[in-house]
C-alpha cells in the first residue's frame, strides 16, 4: 500500500486511510481525461513574390506558439517555408500542426512587335507571351493587339497562381519623307539636265 498511485484512465478513484490506532476515513476523486485540442491553420498558402499572407490558428486557446517565435493567434508571413503552431488549451493539453507556404514568382512580361511605323494608316501587332490572362491598356484581353496610333501600350499578365506583372512599349509613327525632284525638265536635243 502506498500513499500515491499513477493513473491514466478516467474514473472515480477512492482511498481508505487507516491510522495506527485503527481509525479510518475514506475519500474519492474523479479523474477526467481531456481531449487534445484540435490544431489547424488557415490562410492563403500560395502567394506571389512581394505579397504576404495571414496564417491563423483556432481562437479560444490559452496560448499559441509559432515556429517563428510569435505567440499570437495569427501571424503575417511573406517568405516560403513550413510554419508550425503549438496550441495549449485551458487544461494545459497541447497539440501541434503545420502548413507550408509557397511563394510564386511573377510572370516575365514582354511585348514584341514593330514599334516604328513609317506612315499614317500602317498598323502593327503587339504580342505578349502565351499562356496568361491579359489586360491591355486599350482594354483588350487577347495575347496580341493590332495598333496604328503612336503612343505607349502596356499589358498586365496574370498567371494561374494569380501573380501578375506589367510591361509597356512605345509605338512611334514617323511621317514619310517629302519627295521632290527639281531641275530643268525641258531640254534640247544633245543637251542634258541635272535632276
Amino acid at each position: 500500500m502506498t500513499n500515491c498511485i499513477n493513473v491514466s484512465i478516467p474514473g472515480i478513484y477512492s482511498v481508505i486511510v487507516t491510522q495506527a490506532n485503527g481509525c479510518t476515513s475514506t475519500c474519492s476523486a474523479t479523474v477526467v481525461v481531456n481531449l487534445l485540442p484540435v490544431c489547424s491553420i488557415v490562410g492563403d498558402l500560395s502567394i506571389c513574390l512581394g505579397s504576404s499572407t495571414e496564417l491563423c490558428g483556432p481562437i479560444g486557446f490559452a496560448s499559441y506558439l509559432w515556429s517563428n517565435g510569435a505567440t499570437t493567434n495569427c501571424i503575417t508571413v511573406n517568405t516560403p517555408g513550413i510554419y508550425m503552431l503549438t496550441l495549449v488549451d485551458l487544461f494545459g493539453c497541447s497539440s501541434t500542426c503545420s502548413v507550408e507556404v509557397i511563394v510564386n514568382a511573377a510572370p516575365v512580361c514582354s511585348i514584341t512587335g514593330d514599334l516604328l511605323l513609317c506612315e499614317v494608316g500602317q498598323t502593327t501587332d503587339l504580342c505578349a507571351p502565351l499562356g496568361y490572362v491579359y489586360l491591355w491598356s486599350t482594354g483588350e484581353t487577347t495575347a496580341c493587339i493590332n495598333v496604328g496610333l503612336a503612343g505607349i501600350y502596356s499589358v498586365t499578365l496574370i498567371d494561374l497562381n494569380g501573380c501578375s506583372s506589367t510591361c509597356s512599349v512605345a509605338v512611334v509613327v514617323n511621317l514619310p519623307p517629302v519627295c521632290s525632284i527639281v531641275g530643268d525638265l525641258s531640254i534640247c536635243p544633245g543637251s542634258s539636265t541635272e535632276l
